[in-house]
């Protein structure tokens, strides 16, 4: 008995491991008729092999195991698929096996049309122990019915341990198919999840692309748009990433919808969309209403779309989608270009309305001490001979504020010379040695011993220098007897100027608007010539930086590009226009 139990065993796990490498469409998983169907047939011809080893003369009190199949079509299928896998077996009993298969036939119909009115009135796992109990059942009243009589009792071990079989039988299997239904819907998410974006549902850039591939080399004529979600970012750090989830969302299902006919869809990027659909007729009509306006307007955010036709414009797939790629960064370029020309208009506007209004206060200040002056004159008969001095400073004052201005804002050309730095450092040193000493400080001058060449204006260069060192000695004033240091030395590429005081030092707060127009921190400043000299070496590829310690003393460092070498050799320099 242990081998006949052994065998049937092993037909029935071979019976329940193929049936669970049926196609993916499993019956249990569609509403088909024709799936129920075929799926009854399979597990009524293991159960005919199973009645037809039972019926081989190994014994006959193991035959039952030929009702398993038909209890799990009809638990795991269908209560029709039970049915018609105890009606094949039947018939297939009854064809091939006359005598003794036809004796299981009334056990086979009853374990049928059983398991199916179990399966139809109550659901699991109600459904699974009556199923068990039922082919139990029909296990003992089977083997008590075809041993009968006196040689019956001594079979009844036998038979219980048969129907005890079955039971157990039934739940092993059940279990095997739970576990494997569950195994194939992890499978299914776990293809769903390493192919899909999480947040849109949409193909993820790996799965677009592997299906992209076949889709180019059928042949088809299609259209590929590649969509970019402009300010994304931006809108992430202004109201955070849930809202840009939200639109992302947004707009994934509005190419879902205005793109009904498309046949691959995906992020192909954190920002980027793209659309495979077949080539329509109005090709770039349709794309400048969708993208250009309607999704536009309901997701509430600008779209930047590059598209190529598939094989027209290229016929090789990869240089297929780099010409797509391609094409959608020229129009993010085009965008950001127009974007940058519009920034920079707003920003000329603001300076000139920002300088207008500076130059506006400094002068009304003077004009109101004329003003005032004049109007005092009038009750003495106009006699200015007291206020002359006062009001001749003033229209000095405001003759000097406007020739600073016009030098800030009026562009000159710019014809540089090969000179060295060293020798414009030492022209500013001459023309201010005397205010320095003058004013009880020392000069300290450290200087590179090669000559520093470079293509420079001398006297603007002379200009800038001047008016940081005459800064220095201001910063000074309140510090008799302070120290004023010029370095010179060269950087890499650039020459650099460090001109360093050991005055009472600036402020962050001033630090940062130092080189605005119209911004001092002297009474007697106009506030331009910070500003000016900033200009100037700008004007020369260099840019001018200063740090600062309160209390300390502030450094000024101006950097110079240095000529290169050919052009710093003798008889290499000269002027350029």
């Amino acid at each position: 008995m242990v081998r006949e139990l052994v065998v049937n065993a092993s037909l029935l796990i071979a019976c329940l491991y193929i049936g669970s490498l049926f196609p993916r469409k499993t019956p249990y998983a569609s509403a088909n008729w024709k799936d129920h169907a075929m799926c009854g047939l399979y597990f009524g011809v293991w159960g005919f092999a199973l009645l037809s080893f039972g019926g081989a003369g190994t014994g006959g009190g193991t035959q039952g195991f030929h009702l398993v199949p038909v209890a799990i079509a009809g638990l795991h299928v269908s209560p029709v698929a039970a049915v018609g896998a105890s009606a094949v077996e039947l018939l297939l009993g009854w064809a091939f096996h006359a005598d003794p298969v036809g004796s299981y036939a009334a056990e086979t119909v009853v374990a049928g049309l059983g398991a199916a009115i179990i399966v139809g009135v109550r659901k699991r796992p109600a459904a699974v122990w009556a199923s068990a109990a039922l082919l139990a059942v029909i296990a003992v009243f089977s083997g008590a019915a075809r041993t009968g009589g006196t040689a019956g009792l001594a079979a009844w071990p036998e038979t219980l341990i048969n129907a005890a079989a079955l039971f157990l039988a039934v739940r092993a299997a059940d279990a095997f198919f739970d576990k494997e239904r569950e195994r194939k819907a992890l499978m299914t998410e776990y293809a769903y999840l390493t192919q899909h974006d999480l947040l849109t549902g949409l193909l993820n850039f790996q799965a677009f692309q592997a299906r992209l591939q076949p889709v180019l080399a059928a042949g088809s004529r299609v259209c590929f748009v590649l969509i970019d979600c402009d300010d994304v970012k931006s809108l992430n750090t202004e109201q955070g990433f849930h809202t840009v989830d939200g639109t992302l969302r947004n707009v994934a299902n509005l190419l879902r919808t205005y793109f009904p006919d498309a046949i691959l869809m995906g992020r192909y990027g954190s920002d980027e969309f793209a659309v495979v659909f077949p080539m329509p007729e109005d090709l770039p009509a349709r794309l400048e209403r969708t993208l250009e306006k309607q999704i536009q307007e309901l997701s509430d955010i600008q779209l930047t779309y590059g598209y190529a036709v598939f094989p027209d414009e290229a016929k090789d797939p990869n240089a297929f989608i780099s010409l797509v790629q391609r094409r959608m960064l020229e129009t993010k370029r085009r965008l950001w270009l127009q974007r940058e020309a519009h920034w920079l208009h707003n920003e000329r506007l603001m300076a000139v309305g920002e300088l207008a209004a500076g130059m506006a206060h400094e002068i009304r200040n003077p004009l109101t001490t004329v003003k005032g002056f004049l109007q005092v004159s009038k009750q003495n008969g106009y006699n200015i001979a007291d206020y002359y001095d006062i009001i001749m400073h003033e229209i000095k004052r405001m003759s000097d504020l406007t020739v600073e201005f016009l030098q800030f804002s009026k562009p000159s050309a710019h014809r540089p010379a090969l000179v060295s730095i060293q020798e414009c450092v030492q022209a500013a040193v001459q023309l201010t040695e005397s205010e320095i000493t003058r004013s009880g400080h020392q000069l300290q001058l450290q200087g590179e011993e090669m000559p520093l060449m470079a293509l420079l204006e001398k006297d603007k260069i002379i200009q800038v220098l001047v008016n940081v060192v005459r800064n220095g000695i201001e910063a000074m004033e309140d510090k008799g007897g302070g120290t004023l240091s010029i370095a010179v030395y060269p950087r890499g590429e650039f020459g650099l100027v460090d001109v360093t005081d050991t005055g009472g030092g600036i402020t962050d707060e001033h630090l940062v608007r130092l080189f605005q127009p119209f911004f001092s921190t002297k009474s007697k400043g106009t506030g331009l010539g910070l500003s000016i000299s900033q200009k100037l070496i700008n004007e020369h590829g260099g840019y001018i930086s200063v740090r600062s310690k309160v209390g300390v003393g502030t450094t000024f460092t101006i950097r110079l590009p240095l000529a290169e070498r050919d052009a710093a050799a003798p008889g290499g320099g000269g002027s350029h226009d």
